[in-house]
């Protein structure tokens, strides 16, 4: 694996940095009347992070580029909040984001400035704690006179993910598994979050090294859970995954001999397996195998196998096969 960032902001980006999974987000969270106005086409998901430098650890950010049935495009700026309580300045952040956003649009160019196209902003929130903050910054402003209240924004959509049930999370399995997966939810939905991430997918291990990066997993009741259910290939990548991390002291809650531990049976069960292929093979072609064999392939090293896999496909008999290791 690449250097390893920011957990809660490497699965945010892979959940919404696809198009297609971006479009049902919108479809999933935008109000109505918003939704309505959008065109069919995915949004465009822009470079660029408008974040502080200083709150990149607890907040990561999306912006994109969509477009409008009007024949106009607008902006939809997603800001992921991250801690478990929430950031009562959020409202005040979010408002810096989107004047950072203008700057950058409009440029140098004055015509620009007449021109500013929509900023849609929408807050995601998995923390624990109840969301507690304003919902503008005219909530935070010390004045009832309105002609007193000048805002850079109205406000924001809120999309607590804590507070919303399962079903409502996304209608897009792939990206409910995800928002399952921030909400610390995943260890309870195993089977639906490997049914929604097909096997060999980024998006299938992104999800995986969250859940050894964040939660505070007992290693082997979580090995005999995935065996239980049938997920081996999970429990393989686990293997993987946890090695790699506890290497580079990203591991939460992980053993070393634990994950050493996972990584061997990963091994041991690759063997076994070719094992297994070994013998198939060898009775299709020779028939049922002398016990002798049998005991042998059991007992043999996994280049040895790979060995015999080879010379099973051209060997005229049983014998062929294993001849190569008599002493001569």
């Amino acid at each position: 694996m690449a250097e390893l960032h920011n957990p809660h902001d490497t699965l945010f980006r892979a959940l919404l940095s696809d198009p297609g999974r971006a479009r049902d987000f919108l479809r999933d969270h935008l109000p109505n009347t918003i939704v309505g106005q959008l065109a069919p086409a995915p949004p465009e998901i822009l470079e660029g992070s408008f974040v502080d430098e200083a709150l990149a650890g607890s907040q990561s950010d999306l912006l994109m580029k969509v477009a409008l049935t009007s024949g106009t495009d607008a902006f939809v700026y997603v800001l992921a909040e991250h801690k478990s309580t929430p950031d009562p300045a959020l409202p005040l952040q979010l408002a810096s984001y989107m004047v950072r956003i203008w700057k950058r649009c409009a440029g140098t160019g004055t015509a620009r400035l007449r021109a500013l196209p929509p900023i849609i902003p929408v807050v995601v929130y998995h923390g624990a704690e109840p969301w507690t903050v304003p919902d503008s910054l005219r909530d935070m402003i010390a004045t009832d006179d309105p002609d007193l209240a000048f805002l850079p924004g109205a406000g924001y959509i809120l999309r607590n993910l804590r507070a919303m049930e399962i079903d409502a999370l996304s209608r897009n399995a792939a990206l409910r598994a995800g928002f399952i997966t921030l909400r610390q939810e995943a260890l309870a939905f195993l089977a639906e979050i490997a049914g929604s991430l097909p096997e060999g997918t980024d998006l299938r291990r992104q999800v995986l090294e969250y859940v050894l990066r964040v939660y505070n997993v007992d290693l082997d009741a979580l090995r005999a859970t995935l065996r239980t259910g049938g997920h081996n290939e999970l429990e393989a990548l686990m293997g993987t995954i946890a090695e790699t991390l506890l290497e580079q002291g990203e591991a939460r809650g992980l053993a070393k001999g634990e994950a050493r531990g996972l990584a061997k049976g990963e091994a041991k069960g690759k063997a076994e397996g070719k094992a297994e292929t070994l013998g198939r093979q060898l009775e299709r072609r020779f028939g049922p195998l002398p016990r002798d064999i049998e005991t042998r392939i059991a007992a043999a090293a996994p280049d040895r196998i790979e060995a015999w896999l080879d010379a099973v496909l051209d060997a005229p008999d049983l014998a062929a096969v294993f001849a190569q290791d008599r002493p001569h």
